[in-house]
């Protein structure tokens, strides 16, 4: 704090030094969590010893999922001695992950997770004392489940029924070791599953052993049915459809279904070489449909949704682990009927043996999501595989994969019309081909156009056509205003370092004196702090601004304000250091240091400076 003075009058100015908190945090190691994190513990509350508990953890920041918390271990504990766990370990990537535990021989205690310094407790409660109450069949008017249910044969919903399950059920079907046929639970009237964040819903096998599984849920021609904070697992014995031939979990026809905070995992066997290993279940297929996923877990299957004819929106959903040979993709997207969106938003889609997202004709938008680690060498494994339409990535980050994005057209004939990828504010790293014009046998092409604006392509080939071989220019590429490993032609276009904070660590930040830094298409919309738009997938947030030097002038308060140039400065002022804050002016900086003056005579007042109009 300075304290200026004369004899007339008392000025106090008190500077203090914000910085405009970014959209995303810097890259982290669990050795680096702290107080603004917690560990965030999703699970049933009842449990049956043997059989196995879906337990979903997240690390959390204030605003959700810790994304930049790229890889971490949750060691899993409980306070009961007499407790064991099936494994005590589940790696996290992005700030979530999940594995199914088996718990035995205790009674009630508490699961903790902890992930390093940091850790969250659940509580956990012996149900083999509890009722349990046995469905089956075909279902007439309105239906209610709660406690523990136990279904021994396929349970039908028919047109103009309802069940309603509600929140802290644990619902048991009985499974089978093997084949395809399998207990189901045949929807065409209205489903709702209203679990909650504090106490959801189970669906899962009824059995100690790993190797039973049940069949799937069928929506047929339903009302419109809603599952939420709902786990199902466990399930798959059913009659193969679509690609890959496995067994789709979820299967609606001709339905509109909402899952909200769900998960849905443990659908095949992940163990390469194994029996099972991709069989038998994927997440789900549907057809004519509206499919709507918040905040879900799908993991640990042979591939995600398989969709046709399907609008989706899917949000802040983690898509992990699909296993399996051929198509264990992410999520497999075939052409929507007229009017129906295509979109993923604030997703992660990681680690699969085959395709992060699969296209086959349809028109999407990919937007602030993170694609990782598809890079399986006996597949031709992509971040993104585009077939015909039309796919628009904004503002993505897609690494460590075979290719990132992949595209090809036509059929076993050459192409009249040109699949196209507009991909814009995104990075693309550590990728062996950024982008890539693909031709195969049952993709002739030659019609594949990218357009590629404010990214940044590095460590690895930036792009490549199987149509003009040899060529690094390729008529296939519009490239502008981007960054890129090897030189390429094209307006704005650099080979210069990006000056990552800490690429190694999966920090993709620029650092300041980046080249990246305001020198993107002049034509795009300015960032959040007024100045020309950056290259790649996050945006430069400057150094904290100082303010300084406080003297006092004819007329008022002068002082400096130290911060990055060629960006706008909010400068405010408060009598209450505690609230009441005020905007004095936004000023542009064109140099390093600048001046600020106040024609404040009579009042105490405290300074602060952020980055932003």
């Amino acid at each position: 704090m300075n304290l200026l003075s004369n004899t007339m009058k008392h000025v106090v100015v008190s500077f203090a030094l914000f910085g405009m908190l970014a959209t995303n945090s810097p890259a982290l190691t669990p050795a680096e969590l702290g107080a603004q994190h917690h560990v965030k513990i999703a699970a049933q509350r009842g449990y049956l010893p043997g059989v196995p508990v879906l337990v979903r953890v997240e690390v959390r920041n204030n605003a959700g999922p810790e994304r930049e918390l790229w890889n971490a271990d949750a060691m899993m504990s409980v306070d009961d001695p007499n407790v064991t766990l099936s494994t005590n370990r589940i790696h996290l990537r992005n700030g979530i992950s999940s594995e199914l535990i088996a718990f035995r021989g205790g009674s009630n205690f508490n699961l903790i997770a902890t992930v390093g310094s940091i850790s969250g407790s659940h509580s956990l409660v012996t149900l083999s004392d509890e009722p349990m109450t046995t469905a089956g069949g075909s279902l007439a008017g309105a239906n209610t489940w709660s406690g523990v249910v136990r279904v021994t044969n396929d349970v039908t919903v028919p047109a103009g029924a309802s069940l309603t399950i509600l929140s802290n059920t644990l619902v048991l079907i009985d499974g089978v070791a093997s084949g395809t046929t399998a207990n189901d639970l045949l929807i065409s009237g209205r489903l709702e599953s209203l679990g909650t964040d504090e106490y959801p819903v189970t669906i899962t096998c009824n059995s100690t052993n790993p190797t039973m599984r049940w069949g799937q849920i069928r929506h047929d021609a339903s009302q419109p049915s809603v599952y939420r904070y709902t786990s199902i697992n466990r399930a798959g014995r059913g009659t193969s459809e679509g690609h890959t031939a496995t067994c789709p979990v979820i299967r609606p026809t001709g339905s509109r279904l909402l899952f909200d905070n769900c998960n849905i995992t443990d659908l095949d066997g992940q163990t390469r070489g194994a029996a099972d290993f991709g069989q038998p279940g994927k997440i789900g297929e549907a057809a004519g449909s509206d499919l709507t996923l918040i905040d879900c877990l799908l993991q640990r299957a042979r591939m995600g949704p398989e969709i046709d004819g399907t609008a989706l929106g899917c949000t802040n959903t983690w898509i992990l682990d699909m296993a399996g040979p051929d198509d264990a993709d992410g999520i497999y997207l075939h052409g929507q009927g007229a009017g129906q969106i295509v979109a993923l938003k604030g997703c992660v889609v990681a680690h699969g043996d085959d395709d992060g997202i699969d296209t086959l004709g349809s028109t999407i938008t990919v937007e602030d999501c993170i694609i990782r680690e598809w890079n399986n060498q006996l597949e031709d494994a992509k971040g993104i595989s585009v077939l015909n339409g039309e796919v628009d990535v904004r503002r993505c980050l897609i690494v460590d994969s075979t290719v990132g994005i992949a595209a090809k057209s036509g059929g076993s004939t050459p192409s009249t019309t040109p699949v196209l990828v507009t991909v814009s504010q995104s990075t693309l790293f550590g990728n062996t081909t950024n982008i890539y014009a693909n031709r195969k046998s049952s993709a002739v092409g030659p019609h594949v156009k990218f357009n590629v604006t404010n990214c940044v392509m590095w460590n690895g080939k930036p792009a490549y056509s199987d149509f003009e071989p040899g060529s690094s220019d390729s008529t296939n590429f519009t490239i502008r205003y981007c960054n890129l490993s090897e030189p390429y032609a094209g307006t704005g276009n650099l080979n210069l370092d990006p000056l990552f904070v800490n690429a190694g660590a999966y920090d993709f930040h620029l650092r300041p004196l980046s080249p990246c830094i305001d020198t993107g298409d002049p034509a795009y919309p300015l960032d959040g702090d007024g100045s020309k738009a950056d290259l790649g997938y996050l945006p430069f947030v400057p150094p904290a601004p100082l303010l300084g030097n406080a003297a006092r002038v004819a007329g008022g308060i002068e002082f400096t304000l130290d911060a990055y140039p060629g960006r706008n400065y909010a400068i405010e002022f408060s009598t209450n250091v505690a609230s009441g804050w005020s905007m004095l002016r936004s000023q542009w900086q064109t140099n390093n240091t600048s001046t600020v003056q106040d024609a404040v005579t009579d009042e105490h007042r405290f300074y602060r400076a952020r980055w932003g109009l």
